[in-house]
């Protein structure tokens, strides 16, 4: 048997409050849809050389990714963004008044399931409890404590008026290109007779990657966009690549095997390696200012990255229709 709630007395005395009304495109219906295009790029190069040893090399991975978005019915608080100060001191204020009502209300949820125990599976007795309690109760100052209690929480936890719209990925595709070079003549007498050893890398890698839908159970989607109606800017979260690219990477040294540390596969093998390792960290969530109207926009982000060097540039793009 459902259990009565102990504020069915407030009904009559409280609504709730209807968020506010938007300006005509504000937001999109909910369920409607877009498009969010990302291009990771990453390159490094360098040459490093000294008397007796040489380093050079090359690297550029790009990772193209298009995700399908939907989006969410507006909200008063953001989903991507974090909450700022006034609305972490209205969340906490809000918070401080239900527990006060759940303080006030607590002689009366003693008496309900002192009802509850005496009454068991029988719903006509609780009901008759439950009005001839109320009855008894109407117009005394507890009766009136509780109301006055319950609209003002109801006036506290009003959401008011809806501010943000959220984009989330429904599915999602891309490719992928890896190519990198790497020269390294390195003094040893071990090299015969130019006392110089010389090793050469190459790591090439191409294709499709794969494709999620939100019904993918193995790799969630990672991409998702908000829109702020009040400060009027756009979030983007790109997240990353989270999927490991397949590449073959080719070894050449003229060192005799005997003095490698670990010996030489010889010929192409095949590797993985993940992208996400050179953009993590780089790659958070972002607030831009919008330009123009919210449907189309555009932009690019260009971070140094500490480990391993080189630069990672993103470059998106969000299209609704």
């Amino acid at each position: 048997m459902r259990i009565p709630s102990p504020y069915w007395l407030l009904a009559l005395g409280v609504a709730a409050p209807c968020a506010g009304a938007q300006a005509v495109d504000t937001f999109a219906p909910a369920g409607a849809k877009a498009t969010l295009s990302v291009e990771y790029v990453y390159e490094s190069a360098g040459k490093k050389q000294d008397r007796n040893d040489l380093r050079e090399w090359g690297s550029k991975r790009n990772v193209s990714m298009v995700a399908d978005l939907v989006s969410q019915a507006p909200l008063p608080l953001p989903t991507i963004q974090a909450l700022d100060a006034a609305q972490t001191a209205k969340l906490d204020k809000q918070a401080d008044q239900i527990e006060k009502m759940h303080t006030d209300m607590a002689p009366m949820t003693a008496d309900i399931g002192k009802i509850m125990a005496q009454c068991g599976e029988d719903e006509a007795c609780v009901t008759r409890a439950i009005q001839k309690m109320g009855a008894a109760m109407a117009g005394t100052p507890k009766a009136d404590a509780m109301l006055k209690s319950g609209k003002e929480t109801a006036r506290a936890v009003q959401p008011g008026p809806a501010r943000y719209q959220t984009w989330i990925a429904t599915a999602q595709s891309g490719s992928y290109v890896i190519n990198e070079t790497s020269l390294s003549v390195l003094a040893d007498p071990a090299c015969q007779p130019t006392l110089r050893c010389t090793r050469n890398e190459v790591r090439k890698g191409s294709g499709a990657l794969p494709s999620r839908s939100a019904t993918s159970k193995d790799v969630g989607l990672f991409y998702a966009v908000e829109v702020d109606s009040v400060k009027n800017t756009l979030t983007v979260d790109p997240q990353g690549p989270p999927f490991p690219l397949p590449y073959t990477e080719t070894i050449t040294t003229d060192q005799p095997a005997r003095y490698q540390e670990v010996p030489q596969a010889k010929g192409p093998q095949p590797k993985q390696l993940l992208f996400r390792e050179i953009a993590y960290g780089n790659n958070k969530p972002f607030t831009v200012a919008l330009k123009g109207g919210w449907r189309s926009q555009s932009g690019e982000q260009v971070v140094q990255v500490k480990d391993g060097g080189g630069k990672l540039t993103m470059r998106w793009r969000f299209q609704a229709p």
